[in-house]
């Protein structure tokens, strides 16, 4: 015969904690346990529901060995609710006598407060002896059995309120088992007496995290110093397992498993006419299990992670997490122990852990797009030099301790850059002048008719007042790009940037101005964590979109003027119109 030794698991602690990023944790438990010679049943009881079943994996320590591993899944929904609905009617009934105690103790004050009413009427001059004697025997006996009636209902009303909070709790605590309710069977055959460890994993649904971080930007008033950000990388988890994990080992990782390890097939491509379904008797559909579905859709893998294990006063270091690389995914494992407690069915809560704190260089730009916006965005460039992967995550921008934006961080490994927006920066003065227009008419020959020619230009200003330099600084403006071969748009300044599909890059300004073409997906703020307004121009994939791209080295103090000219052509009296 079998020793049976039950196990309660909501008595010991989890012991560490795998999370996922997408509604799933790997749970590791030890158990000890006393084994006589021979078989053992362990039965580990009040598991959470969310586990799945196909993830169970047991070992052990000790002189025994183990034979299987039986899973029992959580009672039906029926046999659940019977207890429920005892626990309820017994709430009810107490909740009801309750409500009748109230009422003879309202009564009996009404009493009371009557009695009191009448003793203040009696007058003494009107009142011989012989009443009042009658009165106050009578006012005396009575307001004795109203106080013992009154206390016996306080000490009645007082039981019967502690049952029905026992009655509550009782409840809540069989709603907690319903989501607690699954057995974890281990037969254990042990060669002698003696004491035994067993370590359970399971995976379980409902826990997540996902990565965020705060961006710090320290900017260098000098030439001598270098601009740094300071990157607090963090993970927000949210977990509603139904057990809670306190103190534990926790680890995140990066790795997928619902995608599981099945390498996908194609099946055979064929085409032919239109399928027209014929219409079926109702209900001739078949019916599919829930569990084949699901067996169906989430093919298992096993997952195998590494786990963890008076003068003033000194300012708080930051801990960082331990990155450790997989094949396919990379595993923080969080420094010290942590405490998430399931949310239950509130729902919505996060708990967040630091995962690195993390000292970055920076390097400036400005970017301003004056026909939009005179103002000049400050931009930095990061260079991911440490060992961790940042993955794609809400951000909070701050300069100089200041609250920027909140913003968003793409994917990015070691070594690999990133842009960050910092907001405007007033110390760059930007003035777009008015547009200068210029119409003429020129006459027509024998092979061409008459043609309205009508100049544009633009001068734009920008002046650093900085106290150091701005290096370097982007001016972005258009000229129009016609989609009617009638109107054709000819750059006249700068000249010597040709055509857009030469791509051609001209000195305007030895040693402090260039100019460009500027095609989408050209710039760098496509990867940038910022300002919407720093967008490119125009529709992806077309070759020439009329942007034009200054790139400027302003010195201290130093005012730069740029121009863009250009000339629209058409057939005389036509108009042309913005699309």
């Amino acid at each position: 015969m079998s020793n049976i030794i039950p196990v309660d698991s909501t008595e010991l602690p989890v012991h560490s904690v795998c999370v996922f990023q997408v509604d799933r944790a790997e749970v590791q438990r030890i158990f000890p346990v006393q084994l006589k010679a021979g078989q053992n049943e362990v039965n580990i009881e009040r598991l959470p529901n969310t586990i799945d079943r196909d993830s169970i994996r047991v070992e052990g320590l000790g002189n025994a060995a183990i034979f299987d591993v039986i899973y029992t899944p959580p009672p039906t929904e029926k046999a659940q609710t019977k207890k429920s609905l005892s626990l309820n009617e017994d709430l009810r009934a107490l909740e009801k006598k309750i409500d009748s105690l109230k009422s003879e103790k309202a009564i009996l004050n009404d009493q009371e407060r009557v009695l009191a009413d009448y003793a203040k009427t009696l007058n003494a001059e009107q009142t011989d002896v012989a009443t009042l004697g009658n009165f106050l025997g009578v006012y005396k006996e009575r307001r004795k059995q109203i106080h013992l009636g009154l206390q016996a209902l306080h000490e009645q009303l007082t039981d019967t309120e502690k049952a029905a909070e026992e009655k509550r709790k009782a409840l809540k605590e069989d709603d907690a088992s319903k989501k607690r309710a699954v057995k974890i069977t281990v037969i254990v055959n042990a060669e002698e007496d003696g004491k035994a460890e067993l370590s359970l994993w399971y995976v379980v649904y409902g826990a997540s995290w996902t990565p965020m971080y705060d961006l710090r930007a320290t900017i260098s008033t000098s030439s001598k110093e270098a601009s740094s950000i300071a990157l607090q990388y963090r993970a927000s988890i949210s977990q509603s397992t139904g057990e809670d994990w306190d103190e534990v080992d926790l680890t995140l990782s990066t790795a997928s498993p619902q995608l599981g390890t099945d390498i996908p097939s194609l099946g055979p491509y064929r085409i032919g006419p239109p399928y027209v379904p014929q219409p079926k008797s109702f209900g001739s559909m078949k019916k599919m299990k829930r569990s084949s579905m699901i067996q169906a859709a989430l093919p298992t893998a096993q997952y195998d992670f590494p786990m963890p294990g008076s003068t003033a006063l000194p300012e708080m270091t930051y801990a960082t997490a331990e990155a450790v690389e997989g094949a396919t995914s990379t595993t923080f494992v969080i420094a010290g122990r942590s405490t998430i407690p399931s949310d239950g069915d509130q729902g919505g809560q996060t708990h967040k852990v630091s995962i690195a704190f993390i000292d970055l260089q920076a390097s400036l730009e400005w970017i301003t797009i004056p026909k939009l916006q005179q103002t000049a965005f400050l931009r930095c460039k990061v260079k991911n030099t440490s060992q961790y992967v940042f993955l794609p995550g809400p951000s909070s921008v701050f300069m100089d301790n200041n609250f920027v934006c909140k913003s968003s961080m793409p994917a990015v490994s070691p070594q690999e850059s990133f842009s960050t927006s910092l907001g405007v920066d007033p110390s760059i003065k930007i003035t777009y002048h008015p547009l200068q227009k210029k119409t003429k008419t020129s006459a027509g020959n024998l092979l061409s008719s008459k043609t309205d020619i009508t100049s544009f230009t633009q001068r734009i200003t920008v002046k650093n007042t900085r106290s150091t330099a701005a290096s370097p600084v982007f001016i972005k403006d258009q000229i129009p790009v016609s989609e009617d071969n009638d109107f054709k748009v000819i750059l006249t300044e700068p000249r010597e940037m040709g055509p857009a599909k030469e791509r051609r890059e001209v000195s305007v300004l030895p040693g402090a101005v260039k100019a460009r073409w500027a095609f989408h997906g050209d710039n760098a703020e496509e990867q940038s964590v910022g300002s919407k307004v720093l967008g490119s121009f125009g529709k992806g994939g077309v070759e020439e979109e009329g942007a034009i791209e200054f790139v400027c080295d302003l010195g201290v103090g130093k005012t730069i003027d740029v121009t863009v000219a250009y000339e629209v052509s058409g057939p005389a009296g036509q108009q042309w119109v913005k699309l």
